[in-house]
């Protein structure tokens, strides 16, 4: 049977959308480049809708005038909406950050026209408000488009449909569903606001699934099966405060790589975000470089042209080398990574493609936290004077002595 399946690693990144989606108020200005805008305007209208009827629409509303109009009467609304509340919550009420109208570098109203594909539409008949429920469904793709995308979105809903009509002009048979301000954020919090402050608790999937009729308990293989998927996970590790390490593997034998990739594992079974640059592989499609091909929160960046010795144009394997150390300094200086290996570093030196000096001088000035991993034979002696842990492997026995060739999930 054929497996529909997206591949893992694209899977990983559905569900990390959804999971890292976030209700966002603050904003930088910066704007939104156009092809980035029309992406996630192109994710929307892939939406599914009722009898393919397709009732959405997107006003993308950048003048600053108009955003001020529908920001004072968002405000005017707010402090109404805040009377409902007792004098405590009412207080925290208008303490939170609802909107960010004006700190955006644009908005998108969301529109729905029941009757573009006319009065008669599949599957609407008993249930009219499918037309709204469809254009939701294209905001949510909005919504996790714009997350993987690196956009952040925030939902307006302090506001009056009439009013939103008037200041834009939509017709009166046009609802509009939702009020959207998109920009480039600092970060994605890792909670919902309200949830991080109290508001509301985030209700238990178990309590919200039934099995057969409203109020009867889900089957056991899937309670079971809920409770193992939403079970508390250990928290990302927080970037440590100590001085990061500057480790070499190095030596003859084999196992420089092998050591460089256990300690990958281990560093992202604690939450550590790691970055891996490859000097030499290229040629080979290693098992290391297809295992991280699943794995999205890792990044693992092969820049080698193969193995420089078996080279028929080193200027190439020179240029490749550059290219690796300047994007290697970016990694590490930028200190977004907690670990960075190097792997197989040493023979970019030794080639004289690098300026090991200018190596050593650069990992000195690198952020505290960041620990840095060197792989490669015959590392030069200043950067192993340089380093926190030195390790060389030796070669007392090896199978290619005894004419094994190099052996698929062993050696590559």
């Amino acid at each position: 049977m054929t497996d529909l399946r997206f591949p893992a690693a694209w899977r990983r990144g559905v569900y990390e959308a959804i999971a890292g989606r976030r209700d966002i108020r603050a904003f930088r200005p910066d704007p939104i480049a156009p092809e980035v805008l029309a992406r996630i305007l192109s994710a929307a209208h892939h939406a599914g809708s009722v009898g393919f009827s397709q009732p959405w629409s997107f006003i993308v509303v950048e003048d600053r005038a108009t955003r001020e109009a529908v920001h004072a009467h968002v405000q005017a609304e707010r402090l109404r909406a805040a009377e409902a509340f007792d004098d405590a919550r009412r207080a925290a009420y208008l303490g939170f950050k609802l909107e960010g109208i004006l700190d955006a570098p644009l908005n998108i109203c969301v529109t729905c026209d029941p009757d573009r594909a006319g009065p008669a539409v599949i599957g609407r008949h008993t249930m009219p408000e499918t037309s709204a429920y469809s254009t939701c469904g294209a905001i949510q793709n909005l919504w996790l488009a714009a997350r993987a995308e690196g956009i952040g979105v925030g939902w307006v809903s302090i506001l009056e449909p009439q009013a939103l009509r008037a200041i834009l002009g939509i017709p009166a048979r046009v609802a509009p569903i939702a009020y959207l301000c998109l920009g480039h954020v600092d970060s994605f919090p890792d909670r919902p606001t309200l949830e991080t402050a109290g508001w509301l608790p985030r209700l238990p999937l178990g309590e919200l699934v039934f099995g057969g009729a409203w109020g009867q308990p889900a089957a056991p293989a899937l309670a079971a099966a809920i409770a193992h998927e939403v079970a508390p996970r250990p928290a990302p590790a927080a970037p440590p405060t100590g001085r990061g390490l500057l480790l070499v593997y190095t030596g003859q034998g084999k196992g420089k790589t092998t050591a460089a990739l256990g300690l990958v594992f281990r560093a992202m079974g604690r939450g550590l975000p790691v970055a891996v640059v490859q000097f030499i592989k290229g040629k080979w499609k290693t098992g290391e470089r297809m295992f991280a091909e699943t794995l999205p929160e890792l990044t693992f960046l092969v820049m080698g042209q193969g193995f420089t010795w078996d080279s028929d144009d080193l200027s190439r394997d020179r240029n490749a080398a550059i290219a690796a150390w300047e994007r290697s300094k970016q990694l590490i200086a930028a200190g977004d990574h907690s670990l960075v290996v190097l792997d197989e570093l040493t023979y970019a030196i030794n080639y004289g493609f690098l300026d090991g000096a200018e190596v050593i001088a650069a990992l000195a000035t690198r952020p505290p936290h960041v620990h840095v991993v060197i792989t490669g034979r015959q590392a030069p002696e200043a950067l192993c004077a340089a380093a926190d842990l030195v390790t060389e492997m030796t070669s007392p026995k090896h199978p290619f002595q005894q004419g094994h060739k190099a052996a698929l999930g062993i050696d590559y």
